[in-house]
């Protein structure tokens, strides 16, 4: 159960890290997509600007540290849930707002791709949550373990990353 436990973790980490980091990196970008989600309320858009990068930040932090691991996927899990939110509230207005949540160029708006992958790293928060809570979290993997849980999150943390280039691929693709 630890490999598995750790595959959650370090997806986790790996993903808000990315996606804080971005937001960050272009602060004027993602203020203005929240611009776009005209039913999130105005006053509430520049505290947003700030509050999501440091929200996603502080749950990597949490996820990296031992004692703070079950917090950080509380919060993973949290942060998760409420994306999926937004991109399910954002298709359902028929909304052509996009997301950026990795700093991706492309222009694709909130669709299904966004609302599984929310959900998938929303299912891996509550189940690494499950097995810490019930298994631990002290129990260190073997030399194989550790290889294919690192690479599964690696695999996991680019399907993530890149989903606005593969809608946009799809999309693309399906227009010829």
């Amino acid at each position: 159960m630890s490999d598995l436990l750790l595959v959650c973790r370090l997806t986790l980490i790996c993903v808000l890290a990315v996606a804080g980091l971005a937001k960050l990196r272009d602060r004027r970008r993602f203020a203005t997509a929240l611009g776009d989600l005209t039913y999130l309320p105005a006053a509430a858009r520049p505290a947003l600007a700030v509050l999501v990068p440091a929200a996603e930040i502080v749950a990597a932090v949490l996820l990296a540290l031992p004692r703070t691991l079950t917090a950080g996927l509380a919060v993973a899990a949290a942060l998760c849930a409420a994306f999926s939110a937004v991109a399910v509230t954002t298709m359902r207005r028929g909304s052509s707002a996009g997301c950026p949540c990795f700093g991706s160029r492309t222009t694709v708006p909130m669709g299904p791709w966004h609302v599984a992958r929310n959900a998938t790293l929303t299912v891996l928060a509550l189940l690494g949550g499950a097995i810490a809570l019930t298994h631990g979290t002290t129990t260190a993997p073997n030399a194989p373990g550790l290889a294919l849980a690192v690479a599964v999150a690696v695999y996991l943390t680019a399907f993530a990353v890149f989903t606005d280039d593969l809608a946009f691929f799809f999309a693309r693709t399906g227009q010829r």
